[in-house]
């Protein structure tokens, strides 16, 4: 038999989440983007965007402590984003301004 306190006790952790957002370059996606985390409530760590000269995609990276369902509702409505063509979630962000932006 199990206590409620056990039950109750099965938060999910937040923990620190990198996205990395491959999009077209438009004029207006990386306010899209920053629109959607205003509308979810969700507080954003850490920005950055990098756009190769003569490219025509971004790569934004956004930080956000979240816990695993968090992530994953994040991550679809990321998709639902105009010109969003891939995201890829990465745990811990020690290496979000290291990262090399060439591939």
């Amino acid at each position: 038999m199990t206590s409620r306190r056990t039950k109750g006790s099965r938060q999910a952790r937040a923990e620190r989440v990198t996205f990395v957002i491959q999009a077209e370059n438009r004029a207006d996606v990386l306010a899209r983007i920053v629109l959607l985390f205003h509308r979810l409530n969700v507080e954003v760590e850490a920005l950055y965007m990098v756009r190769r000269r003569g490219s025509e995609t971004l790569r934004i990276h956004v930080t956000i402590e979240a816990n695993e369902e968090g992530c994953r509702r994040m991550e679809a409505n990321l998709y639902k984003v105009v010109d969003v063509s891939s995201v890829k979630t990465e745990r811990g962000s020690k290496q979000i301004l290291t990262e090399t932006m060439d591939h």
